[in-house]
């Protein structure tokens, strides 16, 4: 059908193809050889190479929140005095002997990494639905984080809702290291 067809090969140095004989010597062999490792080689490094781009864009994805909230505070949506002067004010309420207001250091703390969350772009109506869009990667103690949003959602929905201090300061911590984590404080 095809005059290239092989037809034979003799003493494995000698192709016939068609009418045509092609004369192998062992230099074509050897340089079939180091193309075949050179190809071996190439395909480890792409392999390689391969892992290596999705580790980097997994931690892409961490970064994100981070790159996000530093682009807020250089352009003035979120300043950091600002945002100290809330820290600090829900730390000095934390540090009073009355329950009200650790009643009011949870809200706050809430409310500013609630803010943080949106100004990222994490759509849902409260924090709740925020934290379940954030990846794993970016926030690695999320129930701790739930935890303290639920403390904080009992607060506001029952004026008799008791907070005792060891719970206040455990949300607000929760709150705060979330805030480190994504490069707020």
């Amino acid at each position: 059908m095809f005059d290239f067809l092989i037809q034979s090969v003799q003493a494995a140095e000698v192709l016939e193809i068609g009418g045509w004989e092609i004369s192998f010597s062992w230099h074509l062999f050897l340089l079939l050889d180091l193309v075949k490792y050179f190809l071996m080689i190439l395909t480890v490094i792409l392999l390689v190479a391969i892992i290596l781009i999705l580790i980097r864009v997994q931690g892409g994805f961490k970064t994100r929140i981070r790159e996000i909230v530093e682009e807020a505070m250089e352009a003035g949506k979120l300043p950091k005095t600002k945002t100290q002067k809330k820290i600090d004010t829900i730390n000095s309420l934390l540090e009073s002997n009355d329950p009200e207001d650790y009643k009011k250091a949870v809200v706050l703390a809430e409310e500013l990494f609630n803010k943080i969350l949106k100004m990222a772009n994490f759509s849902g109506e409260n924090l709740k639905q925020r934290i379940s869009k954030v990846s794993d990667s970016q926030l690695n103690f999320q129930e701790d984080i739930l935890w303290a949003y639920n403390l904080k959602e009992g607060i506001l929905t029952d004026e008799d809702f008791i907070v005792d201090y060891e719970e206040a300061k455990r949300a607000v911590y929760i709150f705060q290291r979330a805030l480190k984590e994504v490069g707020v404080i």
